[in-house]
């Protein structure tokens, strides 16, 4: 923890000091030529995506500030077109900064396209297909909407009441008694821990018995497929996020191969003229995926993949396996600043990793 601690410090100092004393300018000259991914989930918009946490949002203006900024500094492009355009001009032109949103909601047609046709700016959004095909969400989102209508304390101690698995159990009630970031622990135990049967059951009927309807919830939060269009149209790039968003490197090679290859199917038969490029590993940290998933997401037609393990992209990173910044309301400029300009990347090639 205390690790921990002192790493998160000297980031903030670092990027601080880069950002305030106009060095980022500097080191990007120094630095050679890169690719930046921001990633976030949703443009606040409490109508559609009110009841989710504050990591999953960015206010339209903070995410116009940012864009601006980097606008006037960097080449602004798509992720599949940004890795192209680097691997084609490898140190020759400006770095490039790509925003990407993972999911599909709706706020990204209301909130996102209004806001980049303003600022001349293109994005990526990578889409769940089981949302546009089915109408049906994410077990999380069953979770988030019911904790909104009670509370977290409430939601975790009725889970425990129908909750059968003991390891589920036990460390469900050692958070239950911290109380600390009590949603992000009990998220992550649900997502890791819990026998996902047992789990998606107990999501289910704590949601309807709060008045839930997975029907209504999903037309309140995602695009349907004329939203998508209407993306396709205004010139965003469409990537791939799996069928329901599931946990790659839990799967065997043929699951794998469903997800990735299923997405990419019902995405060709509802875009016209659409082909797989870009794709989106769901949850994308390095336990999140793995080989298998890789390949399956190769043989599946896409060509560009990415993460959520922040850094930035030379020419010669691994296509399918590009890195992301997460960016959402609280995070501040001079850090997505420090990360486009190479500061961090030039720290790790002296040695030091403060990149996240």
């Amino acid at each position: 923890m205390l690790k921990h601690k002192l790493k998160t410090g000297l980031r903030e100092l670092y990027a601080r000091l880069l950002f305030h004393s106009g060095l980022h300018v500097l080191v990007d000259r120094l630095m050679p030529r890169r690719l930046t991914i921001l990633f976030g989930h949703c443009v606040d918009a409490p109508e559609h995506n009110g009841f989710l946490p504050p990591d999953m949002k960015i206010r339209r203006e903070k995410l116009a500030a940012i864009l601006g900024w980097l606008g006037r500094r960097y080449e602004l492009c798509t992720v599949g077109g940004g890795f192209e355009s680097l691997r084609a001009g490898a140190n020759g032109g400006r770095s490039l900064v790509a925003l990407s949103m993972d999911d599909g909601y709706r706020d990204n047609r209301t909130e996102l396209v209004p806001l980049l046709a303003e600022l001349g700016a293109p994005a990526t959004v990578f889409l769940e297909s089981r949302p546009l095909d089915e109408r049906r969400v994410n077990w999380s989102h069953k979770l988030f909407w019911a904790v909104g209508r009670t509370d977290v304390e409430s939601w975790t101690r009725g889970y425990l009441k129908q909750c059968r698995d003991a390891a589920t159990r036990a460390a469900l009630e050692q958070h239950l008694a911290s109380g600390a970031k009590l949603l992000y622990h009990v998220k992550r135990v649900l997502k890791y821990d819990a026998p996902v049967a047992e789990r998606d059951a107990i999501v289910d009927r704590l949601f309807v018995a709060a008045g839930g309807d997975e029907r209504a919830l999903c037309d309140e939060l995602y695009l349907d497929w004329q939203d998508a269009r209407e993306l396709d149209q205004a010139g965003l790039e469409l990537g791939g996020h799996t069928i329901s968003h599931a946990i790659l490197s839990r799967l065997d090679a043929e699951g794998a191969a469903a997800e990735t290859g299923g997405c990419a199917a019902s995405m060709a038969r509802e875009l016209p003229g659409w082909e797989p490029r870009t794709f989106a590993y769901p949850f994308g940290r390095r336990w999140d995926y793995d080989a298998t998933s890789v390949e399956a997401a190769r043989s599946s037609g896409w060509t560009v993949a990415v993460n959520t393990h922040a850094g930035t992209n030379e020419a010669g990173a691994d296509p399918m396996q590009l890195a992301r910044l997460p960016i959402d309301d609280g995070t501040p400029l001079h850090l997505i600043a420090a990360e486009a300009c190479g500061g961090f990347q030039f720290l790790r090639r002296l040695g030091l990793d403060l990149s996240e």
